[in-house]
């Protein structure tokens, strides 16, 4: 729309101050009134003008208004409408309409240069990260003598700080004709953003004057660095402690990682009580920051403290820390509160209905999740994804997939949860197939996903094969695949393998944690090299109760039952309680060791001193205790009065004790239980059988046979493993599938002469087949645990190298006599795990000492 004007030039200048100041012109009519002023010099006027460029920065048309001042004539323009034009230009943050408007500016030979203006370009430079423009204008400051300027000197400080030039800052700096607290302030912090905080700190402690601005700057510093100890030093020492003192620590701590320890939880509280007292209100951030510490380590009076304050502090209406308060309240396991928080949110987001959803099927209400995920109208991938996890905790595989399948936007962590169901559920095939489907998309989390599922369903092989094919496809393995692996390593007596897994740690500096220190102390132990467990164990920094468990148990397994105590007692000066898993290892300890006395007084201490009530597994270790020193009948006594019911476990203790001792009479009765218990069980016919062989009851021997056919049970194979070069062979007995077992007996049958040399007799009493001694010998000489040593000593020649065999059974006499032989005649340490401990064969001699 055109505007119209009166022909007289006062009733004009009226109309034109009336239309610019109410309302919003385009740059049409601006141009109109811009030619209606031209045309007519008389109406041009210092409110005129002023007004006419207000409105032109309204109508954000700058390079225009910098075209009417710049055509203004001579004796009309003014320093003081270039001022809000420069002003204007800057906060456009667009370079182009600030040199627009100071190139205009300079062909008008208006000066209105002064340290506020130079200032205001160089803070505009520091802002855009524009090096050529800030630099342009220092030589521009240095030319027009404002160099000497203390306010512009900090200004041309803080610029070269901010685009990260730390030489000219600290030239700038050095040549400064005076340094108040604020110049030394910008030093202070771009000395520690370069990691230069030694420097920082000599600065920091000559300063006469320090504000609370200069305090925060060197606990800044401390943190980008990694001083956690540093900072908190300077931060208890700053005598001006505000808001931002405190919320700095509290994200600087978070950073760190210091929140990631349970242990600091004392320090946090401390620290949050001295918040209180100083009558400082933490962002909204730093509350959320402890929050999550809280839910993380179920600190739940520090949680529940931190709900008043958010209350009292007004922050109740705050959608972000309301969801983490419910979070904290599900981890907590108070759902309830966690419910009560979600209802009296005034606003729920995405992320507060995926949390419920989380919490809600933490705690087993599938359908209340259900719902809640069908009445939501925004949905994003955690929503599907935490309902894929809500299903695979049920084990509803199916509801689980068509979830997944509805996902229109999965993402790598939709994939992840599916695989991480179909392994839980034992379906292997079904996360394979998803694993190969998922393409690139592939992160660290589901080549672990996949490892730990063979891990768990004791794919232990495929377990290492994967992490193989992880390296191929330089995927940087981290501390969760690492754990996976060691516990492959541990099952399998992998300890090459887990050598290098260690050695993997170390190069890439990865954290060891009790977990990852657990696991390292766990794979050591079952790979034979207490040794080397102990080392671990002694260096950990922070030790909880599974890592006293493990090196307990590990201890008892290698037949060091008094040292196993010795650990035992100092776990309890250490203030950590024992549980029912330590009195598993320190009674298999004294009973591997023969400690009769000692084991009897720890199981009768475990409820009356400890609190531990004693379970089934206990009770099953001192019937194994009490039948391996030959007390039989106590042993049987303890069964009958035993407050609960006796399971295969402990019959079975047993049994093999009635094996030891040869008690024909107990083992009939015992084995009668066994197959009342698990008729399907062929270990308890095996048993039995071994006893009447080693009588020579023949018959009875074949009976039992008879008994194990019309049962259809199968006699469980004996398999060996020993690790070469880190790969795994197996052997079981009388298998000749090897690749190289032409070569393995050979070795076998020149093991056997020189053994005979030594004046080895073979003792075929664990035979129960009704042959001659010759057959008998020959089926002892092929047991799976002989296969494996031939193959170590064929395969490793090297004297001084320790053969290390794992077999899934207990290792008969004859094999644990010739074990003893080999490693006497070949100078070869020989560490064999089998289904009941360890035995180290040193010199002809073994650790158990012939008690196993």
């Amino acid at each position: 729309m055109l505007l119209h004007f009166n022909k007289t030039p006062q009733p004009i200048v009226t109309f034109i101050l009336q239309t610019l100041n109410t309302k919003l012109l385009t740059l049409k009519q601006l141009q109109q009134i811009h030619a209606q002023i031209l045309s007519n010099t008389t109406l041009i006027s210092t409110p005129l003008i002023t007004t006419f460029l207000h409105s032109y920065h309204r109508s954000h048309n700058l390079n225009y208004a910098s075209h009417f001042l710049y055509n203004l004539p001579q004796s009309c323009s003014k320093p003081s409408f270039w001022n809000p034009m420069i002003k204007a230009s800057l906060n456009s943050n667009n370079p182009q309409n600030f040199f627009t408007c100071y190139n205009a500016m300079m062909r008008c030979n208006v000066n209105i240069f002064n340290a506020g203006f130079f200032a205001s370009i160089l803070k505009f430079g520091a802002k855009t990260g524009d090096t050529q423009f800030g630099e342009m204008f220092h030589c521009v400051v240095v030319k027009m003598g404002f160099d000497s300027d203390v306010v512009l000197e900090t200004g041309l400080l803080d610029f070269y700080a901010k685009i990260g030039d730390l030489s000219c800052a600290r030239k700038v700096f050095d040549e400064m004709s005076e340094r108040d607290v604020v110049a030394c302030n910008v030093m202070i912090s771009v000395l520690g953003k370069h990691g230069f905080v030694e420097d920082a700190r000599v600065l920091f402690d000559g300063m006469l004057e320090k504000d609370s601005y200069t305090w925060n700057s060197m606990v800044s510093c401390y943190f980008k660095v990694g001083d956690v100890e540093s900072a908190r030093f300077v931060f208890d020492r700053n005598p001006v402690k505000n808001e931002v003192s405190w919320n700095m620590l509290i994200d600087g701590y978070s950073k760190s990682g210091y929140f990631g320890n349970p242990d600091n939880l004392g320090d946090i509280l401390t620290l949050y009580s001295e918040m209180l007292v100083s009558n400082v209100s933490p962002s909204q951030s730093a509350l959320s920051l402890i929050i999550q510490f809280c839910a993380s380590f179920c600190a739940l009076q520090l949680g529940k403290a931190l709900h008043c304050q958010i209350l009292k502090w007004n922050f109740n209406h705050d959608v972000v820390l309301q969801t983490g308060l419910l979070d904290f309240y599900a981890k907590v396991d108070d759902l309830s509160s966690a419910k009560r928080v979600f209802d009296e949110m005034p606003q729920r987001d995405v992320v507060a209905n995926n949390a419920m959803i989380s919490a809600l099927s933490k705690h087993g209400f599938v359908e209340d999740a259900q719902n809640l995920f069908n009445s939501m109208q925004e949905k994003n991938s955690v929503t599907f994804n935490s309902m894929i996890t809500c299903y695979s905790k049920i084990g509803d595989i199916h509801s689980a997939r068509f979830i997944f399948d509805s996902n229109p936007a999965k993402d790598v962590v939709s994939w992840n949860a599916m695989i991480d169901c179909y392994c839980k559920a034992g379906l292997l095939s079904y996360a394979e197939e998803l694993f190969n489907g998922i393409g690139e998309v592939k992160n660290s989390v589901t080549w672990n996903t996949m490892i730990t599922g063979f891990v768990q369903r004791k794919e232990f092989q495929r377990a290492l094969q994967l992490f193989e094919h992880m390296q191929a496809e330089r995927v940087k393995p981290t501390e969760v695949t690492m754990v996976s692996l060691l516990s492959a390593c541990a099952h399998l007596g992998a300890l090459e393998m887990g050598e290098w897994v260690r050695d993997y740690i170390k190069r890439n500096k990865l954290k060891i944690d009790v977990v990852l220190g657990n696991a390292l102390i766990d794979m050591y132990c079952k790979c034979g090299s207490i040794s080397h467990a102990l080392d671990v164990f002694d260096k950990l920094r922070v030790k909880n109760i599974f890592c006293w468990n493990s090196i307990i148990i590990g201890l008892a397994m290698h037949g060091y039952g008094q040292e196993a105590i010795n650990y035992f007692y100092k776990m309890i000066q250490q203030d950590i309680n024992p549980d029912g898993v330590t009195f598993v290892g320190l009674l298999c300890a004294c009973s591997h060791s023969g400690l009769i006395s000692e084991g009897k007084m720890y199981f009768s201490q475990m409820q009356s001193v400890y609190g531990v009530e004693p379970g089934i597994e206990h009770y099953g270790c001192m019937v194994d205790l009490l039948g391996r020193s030959g007390q039989l009948k106590e042993a049987l006594e303890l069964i009958t009065s035993m407050p609960l019911k006796p399971n295969a476990v402990v019959w079975g203790s047993l049994l093999r004790s009635c094996h030891i001792h040869k008690d024909t009479e107990l083992g009939e009765q015992v084995t009668q239980r066994l197959l009342e218990l698990d008729p399907r069980d062929g270990g308890n016919y095996v048993f039995l059988s071994n006893l009447y062989a080693s009588l020579s009851r023949w018959k009875d021997v074949d009976r039992c046979r008879k008994l194990m056919a019309e049962s259809g049970v199968h006699k469980v194979p004996g398999c060996s493993s020993i690790e070469v070069d880190n790969v795994v062979h197996e052997f079981v007995a009388g298998d000749s599938s090897h690749p190289q077992f032409s070569q393995i007996n050979a070795y076998l049958v020149e093991i056997g002469k020189r053994l005979k040399d030594e004046g080895y007799e073979a003792d075929t009493g664990s035979v129960f087949h009704d042959i001659d001694e010759e057959e008998k010998e020959g089926a002892v000489s092929y047991h799976s645990e002989r296969i494996a040593v031939a193959f170590g000593l064929m395969s490793t020649p090297r004297v001084g190298k320790v053969i290390r065999v794992v077999k899934n059974l207990r290792t008969c006499d004859d094999c644990h006599t010739v074990m003893k032989l080999i490693s006497k005649v070949y100078k070869r340490e020989i560490v064999m795990r089998d289904r009941n401990r360890f035995h180290h064969f040193s010199n002809g001699v073994c650790s158990c000492k012939d008690f196993w």
